[in-house]
């Protein structure tokens, strides 16, 4: 490990105070696939106390096939549909006990949606994913992806393997926290430390370092440094209050991470995830495989612009 990322390391984490969700964002498209996030939105809500925001968004193209003549008359349809819709979800089971704003309607389409994010101060956005099959299924996994990758604030996705969460608060019992050593990506460590130390989770850190000859004398001595830096990376107190699990190993970086996720079974994943354009922190491919294919919802936050 870099000792610039190890410094960052321990300056952000120091520095950085428990996270405050107070204001949750849920966005859905009224399909289930959207809807199996809302449980776990309005658990975090619980918990933290939050303000809970329901958004759908028009997108232009829903309606595009429509003549210029009444493109607005159907546009004007749609969003009283919607808003209907998310009235009804204000007022559903699944949202008793928490704190819900005024539900809206946003007309500026995915592209403005990370804009709004920060015009409206959002702490948190919460939606879900899918990785396989359909139009429907292709659309949610893009919007996931961009958002965790252009969103101002973290995002908390469920995936199509995560289900349903059954507790009325987020209490995840034990919590993975992946990192590639850069310094972007130990943007997310202060979340997963104080989250385990809020909720009294035990805590396992990740590294993968690939394929690089594992079994070696000088792959393990590699590993073996990367452990100390990554057990030095921490704070006194969080190894005090959730004696971490420091775990270097090999192979494929979706794989391992959620095979660790899996054997441990972890109820939250947390990762760093690069802004758009830029290099650092885990690669587009490495966050979508772990946030599309993960057993347990995941919690990314981006790198510094």
């Amino acid at each position: 490990m870099k000792n610039g990322a190890l410094a960052y390391a321990q300056q952000i984490t120091e520095a950085v105070s428990l996270p405050r969700f107070e204001r949750v964002l849920f966005t859905t498209d009224f399909s289930e696939t959207s809807l199996s996030a809302l449980p776990l939105a309005a658990s975090v809500a619980r918990t933290f106390q939050s303000e809970l925001k329901l958004l759908h968004v028009l997108v232009p193209g829903e309606y595009i096939f429509a003549v210029p003549e009444i493109t607005s008359d159907v546009s004007g349809v749609m969003e009283r549909d919607a808003d209907a819709r998310l009235l009804a979800l204000k007022y559903s089971a699944d949202l008793r006990g928490v704190k819900v704003g005024v539900p809206e309607v946003f007309t500026g389409g995915f592209r403005l949606l990370p804009e709004k994010i920060a015009a409206d101060d959002i702490d948190l956005v919460v939606m879900a994913t899918h990785g396989s099959r359909g139009f429907r299924h292709v659309l949610l996994g893009s919007i996931a992806e961009d958002m965790i990758h252009s969103a101002a604030c973290p995002v908390l996705t469920v995936g199509p393997k995560s289900g349903k969460t059954q507790d009325p608060e987020f209490r995840p019992k034990h919590i993975v926290f992946a990192t590639d050593a850069s310094p972007d990506s130990f943007r997310a460590l202060p979340y997963a430390i104080q989250l385990a130390q809020r909720q009294c989770s035990d805590l396992t850190l990740v590294h993968v370092l690939g394929r690089e000859h594992p079994g070696t004398p000088e792959a393990e001595a590699f590993a073996s440094l990367m452990r100390d830096g990554l057990h030095r990376g921490l704070p006194l107190t969080a190894i005090k209050a959730c004696s971490p699990e420091i775990k270097v190993t090999f192979g494929n970086t979706v794989e391992q991470i959620l095979n660790t996720a899996r054997e441990r079974e972890s109820e939250l994943i947390v990762m760093g995830a690069r802004s758009a354009g830029k290099k650092a922190t885990f690669s587009r491919s490495v966050s979508y495989g772990v946030i599309s294919r993960a057993t347990c919802p995941v919690l990314t936050i981006r790198g510094a612009q």
